[in-house]
């Protein structure tokens, strides 16, 4: 699939803080995701913080590395060929927020071009996730027990 690649390295250099993402900013965000990040993981999963976000970078067809202003990754997010989206960063990702909401509005879009719905858990403690889902037009459907740990998630969708 590497024409679909080309496109979306195309498509991602117009964004400021987005680059296609690298195994080595598995390794330096994985130590650094935020508490709510690293518990969600571990209710989901069970995996620590390096698994989840390997598994999840081996499993997206699009994983995205989230920049600050001085380049350095600050999160990580991406899409499986299923759909589900996902989003894991550090506590550094609100010295961007201004320019983050605004970019990842357009990158959300585009991605429902290519996948026409999106979806995926999200841990109902983690409350910075839901407000971003929300700001991203995303829609709760069920509240229900989930993951390893059989905590309350929320299921959410975009169509």
């Amino acid at each position: 699939m590497q024409v679909g690649k080309d496109i979306m390295l195309q498509q991602v250099q117009e964004y400021n803080h987005f680059r296609l993402a690298t195994f080595k900013d598995i390794q330096y965000l994985a130590p650094r995701l935020r508490f709510a990040d690293k518990r969600e993981i571990i209710s989901c999963s069970g995996l620590l913080p390096f698994y989840a976000l390997y598994y999840s970078y081996l499993n997206s067809e699009i994983v995205f590395t989230i920049v600050s202003s001085k380049r350095e990754p600050v999160g990580m997010f991406g899409v499986s060929d299923t759909g589900a989206i996902w989003l894991l960063a550090t506590d550094n990702l609100k010295d961007i927020t201004y320019n983050f909401l605004k970019e990842c509005k357009k990158v959300i879009g585009f991605l429902n071009t290519k996948y026409k719905i999106l979806w995926n858990f999200v841990d109902c403690r983690n409350s910075l996730h839901i407000k971003w889902l929300k700001w991203c037009g995303f829609k709760f459907i069920n509240k229900q027990k989930y993951g390893v740990l059989n905590k309350p998630f929320y299921e959410f969708i975009r169509i």
